[in-house]
């Protein structure tokens, strides 16, 4: 599904988090809806799931339309048609508040993926992942999501996206999951087609990516091509919620490959949040049979849900008390060194101490003794 640049084990802080406070705000939020949002996703097609090209994955599109149309039957939505090695594919985004010039976009992907190729039995790697965790979690938290802000839609000052993209997670990890793709060829090519999704008097405020979010022992990562100052704000939300095991002081460093990144070279301030999905015994399914409804908490879901909703109501809940400040326009983006560069660094350091220790003391002992 998706590629790690270059990460192993745990690093630095996260840079100085910001001062800031939470807006006194009820959440809503409910980990037991987006729960069962994950099931039907799963449950839609149980032979091919939702891989691109399937009418599983056709039905799922159906199904988020009809989710939002639940929620108000005029909901604004927009499909993009593209086409990988000449299967259809779809992305579709939902608007809300389109009277607002600033947008803030949601993203998840929701195709799954064709083979397990990380599964522990071999004879399984060619069996379709039913992806609960990779794709339906974070799809299921926007579902839930859109529910809870659409019913605050009259107090934020802000327009918001509900995007959904196809054909993420077809690439080469052991092997393809479809031969041939690449990763994140449904993001790429809507970034690529942007202009056609917004008129010219708006701007993007942001764009926070959601993957992998549904997990037991829910923890994410320091991811390196997010915007630091976006991330960064994010962590510190969900730790003044209680949330510190989910948003730790010292996470793992990583730069991942993902539907974001074609955002942030548009020049949009994005963030990913995502796990350790590559040597994490807690959550061990990644690319294989068993990421399904029985590796999924529902509390992580709230976790991940409540911190994106607390995000929205700091930044633009237009009430008199919010004198939230937080780290908006999010221009900043230092990014500490990845765990992998900064290992190496320590291990020649530690070698050219050693040498020069060595070099020293055969200069005292020995070429010493020699003119002696």
């Amino acid at each position: 599904m998706l590629i790690v640049s270059i990460p192993t084990v745990i690093l630095v802080v996260l840079l100085n988090p910001p001062a800031i406070r939470n807006v006194d705000y009820s959440l809503s939020f409910n980990g037991d809806n987006a729960y069962i949002t994950v099931g039907d996703q799963i449950n839609l097609n149980l032979t091919d799931y939702r891989i691109p090209g399937t009418q599983g994955r056709k039905d799922c599109l159906e199904y988020f339309v009809s989710k939002f149309q639940k929620i108000d039957e005029n909901f604004t939505y927009l499909l993009h048609n593209f086409t990988v090695s000449s299967i259809a594919c779809q992305n579709i985004v939902f608007k809300m508040n389109e009277q607002f010039n600033n947008i803030v976009i949601l993203a998840s992907h929701y195709d799954s993926r064709a083979k397990a190729t990380k599964d522990p039995n071999i004879a399984l790697r060619s069996d379709p992942v039913p992806g609960a965790n990779d794709g339906a979690s974070g799809c299921a938290t926007l579902l839930e999501l859109a529910r809870i802000l659409y019913q605050e839609r009259s107090k934020l000052d802000c327009q918001i996206w509900f995007l959904f993209f196809d054909a993420e997670d077809q690439g080469h990890d052991n092997d393809y999951g479809i031969y041939g793709w690449s990763w994140c060829e449904g993001s790429t090519r809507f970034a690529s087609n942007l202009e056609s999704f917004y008129d010219p008097n708006e701007h993007f405020d942001c764009m926070i990516l959601l993957d992998m979010v549904g997990g037991y022992s829910l923890q994410f990562i320091n991811e390196q091509y997010s915007t630091s100052s976006l991330l960064q704000e994010i962590f510190e939300i969900g730790r003044q919620l209680g949330f510190s095991e989910t948003y730790p002081k010292n996470p793992i460093s990583a730069s991942i490959t993902d539907d974001h990144v074609s955002f942030v070279g548009k020049g949009i301030a994005s963030a990913d949040l995502i796990i350790n999905f590559w040597n994490n015994p807690s959550w061990s399914y990644h690319h294989t049979t068993h990421d399904d409804l029985t590796h999924i908490s529902n509390q992580s879901l709230a976790i991940t849900g409540k911190t994106i909703e607390q995000f929205i109501y700091n930044n633009y809940l237009n009430i008199p008390s919010n004198n939230y400040k937080g780290n908006f326009p999010w221009k900043e983006d230092i990014n500490v060194l990845d765990t992998d560069i900064l290992t190496i660094i320590i291990i020649i350091s530690a070698i050219a101490g050693l040498l020069a220790i060595s070099i020293v003391i055969y200069k005292k002992y020995f070429v010493n003794k020699v003119q002696n």
